[in-house]
């Protein structure tokens, strides 16, 4: 037999306040009298039966706190994405696209990963259909250790100005994972590679990638892809139509500002 909805609005306002009692400390005098043994028997089974006969409520209350922790993150990202939006405007960092773009795209994202080279054929997308698109490639090596060994590599390239044609073969190969055959992928665009090599170990790319990582930290990016569209996060892939949409949000945002 299911208890009325009032009644159940007034044993979980009394388990709520007395279960507040029920867990002060035990040298809190006040708290030992203003509840008897007996009392915590009788809350401890009305708790139990609301729990029993109306389990939704357990089911509800863990789905709305999940939804407010979504959204403290979500505007948390964004409110820590305003100490970055200097840093993504800098024309020296890993791109493609119109360098003067009116929307940026960022991506952090790891040549390892699968949904990776999926999303990556939607920038290429991208990048043909819209010419006034602007993308950042933000490195962030955490699936493998050769998904760091990629990233130097990139970044090396990027020294040489051929950041995105390093980016795009590293993306499209599908061979044996050594430096080996990353190496003669680098030979194939005509690199320096005693150059390359050299650059790989240097300090400023070590720092970049680090930096990347904490970034992508703050902004809740805890796998890859993530994206930043504008000035919204989208944490993991979200496809093609998803992209144009945001990329039409974040012009239309800045055209009204």
């Amino acid at each position: 037999m299911r208890i009325s909805y009032k009644k159940i609005k007034f044993m979980a306002m009394t388990a709520s306040v007395s279960m507040a009692v029920l867990f002060a400390p035990i040298n809190n005098a006040k708290a030992e009298e203003a509840i008897t043994s007996a009392q915590k028997k009788e809350i401890e089974t009305i708790v139990k039966q609301v729990i029993s006969d109306n389990p939704e409520l357990i089911l509800n209350s863990v789905r709305k706190f999940q939804e407010n922790q979504e959204l403290k993150a979500a505007q948390s990202a964004e409110e820590n994405l305003k100490d970055y939006k200097e840093f993504f405007a800098k024309k020296d960092l890993p791109m493609v696209g119109n360098p003067d773009g009116d929307v940026t795209i960022v991506e952090f994202f790891d040549f390892n990963c699968g949904y990776c080279k999926k999303a990556f054929e939607d920038v290429q997308k991208i990048i043909e259909e819209d010419k006034n698109v602007r993308i950042v490639f933000m490195d962030m090596p955490i699936l493998s250790p050769t998904s760091s060994k990629m990233a130097n590599i990139g970044l090396a390239a990027h020294k040489q100005g051929k950041y995105f044609e390093m980016h795009k073969a590293l993306m499209d190969y599908r061979g044996s994972q050594t430096d080996e055959a990353f190496f003669k992928l680098a030979e194939k665009l005509g690199l320096d590679m005693n150059k390359l090599k050299e650059d790989m170990e240097s300090a400023d790319i070590q720092a970049f990638i680090t930096k990347s990582k904490t970034m992508a930290q703050s902004l809740g990016i805890r796998g890859t892809p993530g994206f930043i569209i504008g000035e919204k996060v989208y944490p993991g892939y979200i496809g093609i139509d998803a992209m144009r949409k945001a990329v039409k949000e974040a012009r239309d945002a800045g055209v009204k500002k």
